[in-house]
């Protein structure tokens, strides 16, 4: 069984550029927080390893 949304079909213009503005938008905070992340990541491994030297020695 398929169903089809006629009203989806028929979207403006504008509709179109609000959802490719919202698609950009959401593509670049999720590379940014994905940035931070990895960031972070470094960080704490560096502390983890500096600990672990430390722990030694």
């Amino acid at each position: 069984m398929v169903l089809v949304n006629a009203a989806a079909e028929e979207s403006s213009g504008e509709e179109d550029l609000v959802e490719d503005v919202l698609e950009i938008l959401n593509i670049f905070s999720a590379r940014l927080y994905g940035s931070r992340r990895r960031k972070n990541k470094q960080l704490v491994d560096s502390l983890r390893a500096a600990a672990e030297e430390v722990a030694r020695g």
